[in-house]
């Protein structure tokens, strides 16, 4: 009996990851193909990098809603609702020539693939308690991220041998597979006595307590602000390898792999850390590495802005930090109002993706072509953190 329930509980688990990772890579796998994007639409860079806006745009409508529903009608039905968008949406992405079309679609993919980024996180919280939860969100961000530092050498080969458009069946083939799994394995994690009843000034007011709560923003900033500045740069990446300093198309995939690798290797060594440290150390720690990243980011942007290389290596750095911080900061924020943690999650994920949409916006107007724009970002991001995090160990 007991194996059988183990049995259902990792497979249940394991789906989850699966979703997330699904949804997670079906930027990455497409981004080393920008170049041959705008060849083949002959637009502009801004016009490609709309691919990753209209993504972000559906993806923070999306988890406004996600969060209540999760919380009123189980974790379950609302996570099938949006993998099934999700699939839908991908396999009309492989149908289409026409960009504005393409986009279209890349809107819809946005509002599905949202779900992965509310409901994973509540139904992990939902089973584990906060130190756990870190822990464990540590081990799956390693594998998550393992799993995500290949999808730009797999995009790269795809696009390489066939078209850009293998990239996108790529990830529709996946989706369906996903789609499927959580139909059979996903078990439901919140019982009905602790569902809410969906009330539309219930969850207005629920928004405006954490809104209004410095702790809960003061969390909130540091979970987004360097995960956001970390997007923008993946989310420029190719045109300033590819285009401006002339990377090798073929060795592009690698140089993005190895950041996301750093990430999967620190992840997952992250459950130690706090284990050794306990969470507020690990936070400090987790905090002066992206410091110092930054510092460096900056420095070689200024000194070295041509070197592929110390780029690369610089940012590996500030990478680290977030590995380490990712799990606790979500944690922290997540349960600072337990009894409403889909309304939390979505939040937070609404509030992430925002601060990355304006972000890549920002980056796109004072794009030219290196790295400085980036880099400024990168070092506000990483000074402003240590400053909230001081704050909130003196309230």
């Amino acid at each position: 009996m007991s194996t059988r329930i183990f049995s259902q509980a990792f497979m249940s688990m394991a789906v989850v990851i699966l979703v997330i990772i699904t949804s997670a890579i079906e930027t990455d796998i497409f981004l080393p193909s920008f170049p041959a994007l705008k060849d083949y639409f002959a637009t502009s860079e801004q016009k490609i990098q709309m691919l990753i806006t209209m993504n972000f745009v559906g993806l923070c409508i999306a988890c406004f809603f996600y969060g209540p529903l999760a919380d009123a009608y189980g974790r379950r039905p609302i996570l099938l609702g949006g993998m099934f968008l999700f699939t839908v949406s991908s396999i009309a992405c492989t149908l289409t020539n026409n960009l504005d079309t393409l986009l279209f679609w890349r809107f819809i993919q946005g509002l599905g693939s949202s779900v992965a980024f509310v409901v994973p996180e509540t139904i992990i919280h939902d089973n584990y308690n906060r130190e756990k939860a870190a822990k464990i969100l540590g081990i799956y961000g390693s594998i998550i991220t393992f799993v995500m530092s290949f999808a730009p050498i797999i995009g790269n080969y795809l696009y390489l041998t066939f078209s850009w458009h293998a990239n996108f069946i790529f990830v529709a083939v996946l989706s369906i597979i996903t789609f499927l799994a959580a139909l059979i394995f996903v078990r439901e994690s919140l019982h009905k006595e602790k569902r809410v009843i969906l009330h539309p000034p219930t969850i207005l007011s629920s928004y405006k307590k954490i809104l209004t709560t410095p702790k809960a923003m003061a969390n909130l900033y540091l979970c987004v602000a360097v995960s956001a500045a970390y997007f923008t740069y993946i989310a420029n990446l190719s045109l300033i390898f590819i285009d401006h300093l002339k990377v090798d198309k073929e060795q592009f995939g690698y140089y993005q792999g190895f950041i996301l690798l750093v990430f999967a290797i620190i992840s997952f060594s992250a459950g130690k850390i706090i284990a050794v440290l306990g969470l507020n150390r690990a936070r400090i720690l987790g905090t002066q590495i992206t410091v110092a990243g930054s510092i460096l980011f900056l420095c070689v942007a200024i000194w070295a802005g041509d070197s592929a290389i110390l780029i690369t290596l610089a940012m590996s750095i500030f990478t680290g930090g977030l590995a380490v911080n990712s799990g606790i900061f979500s944690g922290d924020f997540i349960n600072i109002y337990p009894e409403i943690k889909g309304i939390a999650a979505a939040l937070g994920a609404s509030v992430g993706l925002l601060a990355m949409l304006a972000l890549i916006a920002l980056s796109g107007i004072f794009f030219n072509g290196t790295m400085m724009p980036i880099a400024i970002m990168i070092f506000f991001s990483g000074m402003s953190s240590i400053l909230v995090l001081r704050w909130l160990h003196t309230h």
